[in-house]
């Protein structure tokens, strides 16, 4: 049986690995099926594509995790099997990737900065950090800077600023995927509700939304993956699977976890272009 992980992040985004590292750490795992999912990134997608070969014994299925914001949350959808050189997309993830990069600044020059004294922007914009460390650049600043002792106190000091990037809506971001020719899967969906059940009328709106699946497999979904699985199956959407792994960056995610094999998904569909 080959095992699947669909889900993962690299130093391209928030993750710590680069692409060879990666790989060896795929191989060591014995995951058989994969794909890379940066948020709002495909620097590391197309470079793994560019280094896999035939005796690595490995399957890649390039991928991209888009950000979007529904009733004022941020929402994830991790998208598969598309044209990488697509125009429309690739604009939808640079303005979105700058869009949070545009947010995160601005926490640092007009709010933290005036919050702590040994806060300042010119020098933020100075700072400089191993991207293999994972993580993104204004909450290690802050750390390094000791005002922060790790990434939940920086996350915790951001939301009481109440600043947030500007994202796009649902919508809109589907309609650009559908034009790419990717399939769109709904990721970790009892992330946004605590680990519980995300309410069947909030799965009837991505349905009617267009998605073509559902990452069921999940560490956030581990007593609600039947039901998801059940929608999936009553509503002929596809079943996905994966770790949400970032390397040493996030140590609870471990690569391969959970434990999924081909026969427990229905991701068939996404091979036709591989």
């Amino acid at each position: 049986m080959k095992k699947v992980d669909m889900h993962m992040h690299t130093c391209a985004s928030d993750g710590t690995w680069d692409v060879y590292e990666l790989k060896e750490e795929l191989k060591k795992n014995r995951i058989n099926i994969f794909s890379i999912t940066d948020h709002d990134n495909i620097d590391n997608t197309k470079k793994m594509q560019e280094i896999i070969t035939p005796k690595d014994n490995l399957i890649y299925i390039p991928g991209v995790e888009l950000t979007s914001e529904y009733q004022g949350r941020e929402y994830h959808l991790t998208l598969y099997d598309f044209d990488i050189e697509n125009k429309d997309l690739l604009n939808l993830i640079n303005w979105t990737n700058q869009s949070k990069i545009d947010s995160n600044k601005e926490f640092i020059k007009n709010y933290a900065s005036n919050k702590y004294k040994d806060i300042c922007y010119e020098d933020f914009e100075k700072y400089e950090y191993d991207r293999k460390r994972g993580g993104w650049k204004s909450a290690n600043y802050m750390i390094d800077k000791g005002i922060h002792m790790d990434m939940l106190s920086h996350l915790k000091d951001v939301g009481e600023s109440g600043l947030k990037a500007e994202l796009k809506n649902p919508e809109e971001v589907m309609k650009i995927i559908k034009k790419s020719g990717g399939k769109v899967f709904l990721a970790h969906p009892s992330y946004h509700y605590r680990n519980n059940y995300m309410p069947e009328e909030e799965l009837i709106y991505w349905l009617e939304l267009g998605i073509d699946g559902i990452e069921c497999f999940s560490p956030y979904n581990e007593n609600n993956i039947q039901g998801y699985i059940e929608f999936c199956k009553k509503n002929n959407l596809m079943i996905s699977g994966g770790s949400d792994c970032h390397g040493e960056f996030i140590k609870t995610r471990k690569l391969g976890v959970p434990h999924v094999t081909l026969e427990d998904l229905n991701i068939k569909k996404l091979f036709n272009n591989l």
